[in-house]
């Protein structure tokens, strides 16, 4: 019989047993691999927290001033994957940092909403929360300060870190923030209308009553056969429809949040801490197959009109053949995937950016472009090997994660050094970065050995707007945004879809098959 979602219950710890090993993964159907299959258990809300301090020690230590900061991993994985097992953080305790990664609950049991059955949804978030509550509580046991926490987020991961950033109950739980290719602008990050996805799913399991769902056994829950694959499409992308979602403040107090993300960024300013933000330099382009055009879905505020879905479509088919004529673009199936990840991931990370700093009065926040392409990036030379077109140089989504945490393949590296000498240069570099950020707020606080650079925090009213790409050198370079033909037409397709100001798309219509296109975007 199945435990129906609630909300995360906080419990006093009972001790230490010596733990060795990750705790249990939430439930989640994995079909990468070859043979799918379920995977998990419901008993898995935990953390995993790395520490060379004797978890004896008493709560303050002896001396406050051997405390150690705190970087807390929050997993990706579109909210119906993943977890905290991740691969060694061997260095980045060398560098003095105390490491937490941490479960919560996903897909189904993580984000199903269903007002009838009182399921009010977003008890992943929920679980985020209480896991950063505890860490507030007991970090200190481990050594840890809780007075220096980092949280750092990838892909969904990163989207709900930043979901966190504009929550008030999250203020004073962490005071830094890393978010890794994500943002909670993002298509994926939240979900306007969840009644289909429910439906399909009651549909699914034969179910109509909240009794009918507590009778199905864990694998019917599941749909161990055949996985639970309803979502929406956005730019050709399937996205699951189990994702945080609003809720009624009204009627449920523990409510996580009331207004979308998209108004929450113009009515509210995030909590002010040092941020770090990032992009690979790919993201999800290399990953794409061929694309015959941009499917839209419907999940987006502006979603009442099929004309608006018709004009879009009308507008990329144009563009698409422009660029091809024009020598822009080798196919329009490029252009294509350049937009998906262009709308997708590029452009919800800049306009989150954007946003933060016209309302945070602080000079630190930091932009990352990670853009080398080496074998320690397990996403592209191992996970999606099959999708991945490893001809064309560049990081792909995940990859940068190999160079934060200790690679998948550390071990052949450490025994052929010669072979593996440019990443190991790379992970060293990075996780000195990284780690700098997390000590000081600053990943360069003063020139060292390793970086004769300072990478400057960006600030838009100052018209520094620098960021710091990673390749195997690492280098500070200018925005190039503004003269970016993707990022300018996603921009005026955005305002539409998000806030009904779709005053430009006529004129962008019209213009879509013109050599005056790049006058008017520029």
């Amino acid at each position: 019989m199945m435990s129906l979602s609630t909300d995360p219950v906080f419990e006093e710890p009972e001790g230490h047993n010596n733990y060795t090993a990750y705790g249990n993964k939430c439930p989640q159907f994995d079909d990468i691999h070859e043979q799918p299959s379920l995977t998990g258990t419901e008993d898995c809300l935990f953390l995993n927290i790395f520490t060379t301090v004797n978890s004896t020690t008493g709560r303050d230590g002896s001396d406050r001033l051997f405390m150690l900061p705190v970087l807390v991993f929050i997993h990706g994985g579109s909210h119906v994957a993943g977890s905290g097992e991740v691969h060694g953080v061997d260095l980045l305790m060398e560098k003095d940092v105390i490491v937490v990664t941490i479960n919560y609950r996903l897909g189904e049991i993580g984000f199903m909403k269903d007002e009838e059955h009182n399921v009010t949804g977003n008890y992943g978030l929920k679980d985020q929360l209480l896991a950063l509550q505890w860490i507030q509580r007991y970090i200190g046991y481990f050594g840890g300060d809780p007075n220096r926490v980092t949280v750092m987020g990838h892909s969904a991961g990163a989207g709900d870190l930043s979901h966190h950033l504009y929550h008030d109950r999250a203020l004073g739980l962490f005071q830094g923030a890393i978010l890794l290719s994500g943002s909670m602008l993002a298509p994926w990050a939240l979900l306007y209308e969840g009644e289909e996805c429910m439906d399909n799913y009651l549909q699914y399991l034969n179910a109509s009553t909240l009794d009918d769902l507590r009778e199905k056994s864990f694998e019917e829950f599941f749909l161990k056969e055949v996985g639970f694959r309803h979502g929406f499409f956005f730019s050709n992308m399937l996205i699951p429809c189990f994702l945080p979602t609003l809720e009624d403040h009204l009627t449920d107090r523990a409510s996580y949040f009331s207004q979308s993300s998209h108004q929450a960024v113009r009515r509210k300013t995030p909590h002010p801490m040092p941020i770090l933000m990032s992009e690979t330099s790919t993201e999800f382009e290399l990953m794409l197959n061929q694309m015959p055009g941009f499917r839209m879905g419907t999940n987006y505020p502006n979603n009442g009109c099929r004309e608006l879905k018709q004009q879009i479509a009308e507008i990329f088919e144009n563009i698409s053949i422009w660029m091809v004529s024009e020598g822009l673009e080798v196919s329009r199936s490029q252009f294509y995937r350049k937009m998906a990840s262009m709308a997708n991931m590029h452009y919800p990370i800049k306009r989150l950016l954007s946003e933060m700093v016209q309302r945070l009065d602080t000079e630190q926040i930091y932009y990352l472009r990670f853009e080398f392409d080496g074998k320690f990036g397990e996403y592209k030379k191992k996970i999606f090997s099959q999708y991945a077109d490893n001809s064309v140089y560049g990081a792909i989504h995940g990859d940068e994660l190999g160079y934060i945490f200790s690679p998948y393949n550390l071990n052949e590296a450490l025994g052929n050094r010669s072979e593996f000498r440019r990443e190991l240069s790379v992970h060293i570099k990075t996780v000195e970065l990284i780690t700098n950020f997390v000590k000081y707020g600053n990943p360069t606080p003063k020139r060292s050995k390793l970086f004769d650079l300072v990478w400057p925090p960006y600030s838009e009213s100052r018209n520094q707007t620098q960021y710091l790409n990673i390749d195997e050198e690492f280098q500070v370079r200018d925005f190039e945004d503004q003269r970016n033909i993707y990022f300018m037409i996603w921009r005026l397709i955005y305002e539409c879809l998000y806030y009904a100001q779709c005053e430009a798309l006529p004129k962008l219509r019209q213009l879509s098959k013109s050599s005056d296109l790049a006058d008017f975007l520029y």
